[in-house]
């Protein structure tokens, strides 16, 4: 049996994954073989040069930016490449993407099983109708879904899938290597204990509410833990500026993306990590990491992950990322608690986490597998095969 997984491009969380399954399938037997369209941009553009384009990692075209690509050019080139491979199961991305559709369509005039795996809840990214009738259509040719946990099922009932299709364990990160204590490490320009936060300058993050929250705590505060910001995109004059207007300059501090040998020294030293996105966050991979590491979280309900790892006064606290107040008396909570209590609440985060390793990965996709492989393909209607030779997916930068 031969494997394939296709996305647009497999960056920062992805490596770690994807050596990992190619170990856990070769043990089994079965063949691996993996395809991105684009070695360049993409929300993860620092991480360039992470993938190892070892014997079975295959990019497309490494020196391009997915936006640059038209989406019939990449279908073409995936659905050439997997010509070649032939595999006779595919993983592939989101339908929404070039990837995804030209995978879909691959199998379904190959006569081979496809697997898609996605993140993004219904609520998480609204769209028109019409395009969930499209996705829907596309649908009908695939033949399970791969996605975070249980939280996704109503997602994909609704686009036609039974439970028996639906599997679980895509976002994780390697726990192991965010749990490891660095012996030598340099430490964030500011003392220990502080808030952390970290991600893109984007208007999902949320992290101008962030600022206004935290400017009330300091305002109650008598002694206020300091912030950090780690990150960097298109709002980044904004929110330095936003800082200053707040008078929060000495306590606040913006850092640029960083390794993730660099960060691990972030996460060690802070005492409380936050996420405070609004929709769109489809997961947050980041309170993997920060949960990994030994920290309590506080995260938006509206945080993909937070109904599955965020269990309130557990291992943090939820909040609504529209609330200025709320997210302010949960800082001024969280930086009066007792620090043994603050400590079992970071221990309760690793023992929750410690179920999101990369083996719950192999796990699913292996599942998965076994699934479409006693079964036979699904077969769509002809509306749906019309739609798959038209729909050729596009990629928005974000």
């Amino acid at each position: 049996m031969k494997v394939v997984f296709v996305h647009t491009d497999f960056r920062i969380y992805w490596p770690s994954r994807l050596m990992v399954l190619n170990h856990f399938l070769h043990k089994h037997n079965i063949a691996f073989d993996v395809i991105e369209i684009a070695g360049a941009g993409s929300p993860y553009w620092f991480a360039t040069g992470e993938a190892d384009y070892q014997t079975f990692w295959h990019c497309l075209f490494k020196d391009k930016k997915i936006e640059e690509l038209p989406a019939g050019s990449a279908g073409k080139a995936v659905r050439r490449k997997l010509d070649v491979l032939m595999p006779d199961i595919v993983f592939a991305g989101a339908i929404a993407f070039p990837s995804g559709a030209a995978c879909v369509r691959w199998a379904n005039e190959n006569r081979k099983k496809c697997v898609v795996f996605d993140d993004a809840r219904l609520k998480d990214v609204p769209r028109r109708w019409y395009v969930n009738f499209i996705k829907r259509r596309v649908y009908s040719g695939v033949d399970a879904i791969f996605c975070p946990a249980p939280a996704w099922n109503e997602t994909f009932r609704y686009f036609g899938f039974l439970d028996d299709q639906i599997f679980h364990g895509l976002n994780v990160v390697d726990n192991n290597f965010w749990e490891i204590k660095q012996a030598k490490y340099s430490k964030p320009k500011t003392r220990e204990n502080y808030f952390l936060t970290i991600g893109r300058y984007v208007a999902k993050k949320n992290f101008i509410v962030l600022l206004k929250a935290y400017r009330r705590y300091v305002n109650r505060a008598t002694n206020p833990r300091h912030l950090v910001i780690v990150g960097d995109g298109p709002d980044n004059d904004s929110l330095k500026s936003a800082t200053l207007a707040m008078d929060l300059q000495n306590l606040v501090h913006f850092h640029p993306f960083l390794s993730q040998t660099e960060l691990r020294s972030f996460y060690q030293n802070a005492s409380w990590f936050i996420l405070p996105s609004r929709y769109g966050e489809t997961w947050g991979l980041v309170v993997n990491e920060a949960m990994a590491s030994g920290l309590p979280v506080i995260v938006s309900d509206q945080v993909g992950c937070a109904s599955t790892l965020v269990k309130d006064c557990v291992n943090g606290y939820t909040f609504s990322p529209e609330n200025e107040e709320e997210l302010a008396t949960i800082l001024l909570k969280a930086a009066t608690i007792p620090e043994e209590d603050r400590e079992n609440m970071g221990l309760k985060s690793q023992e929750i986490i410690s179920d999101w390793n990369l083996d719950r990965f192999c796990t699913g996709v292996n599942e998965a597998l076994h699934f479409v492989t006693d079964r036979d393909k699904r077969n769509p209607d002809l509306l749906g095969r019309l739609v798959m030779k038209v729909w050729k997916g596009r990629y928005r930068p974000v």
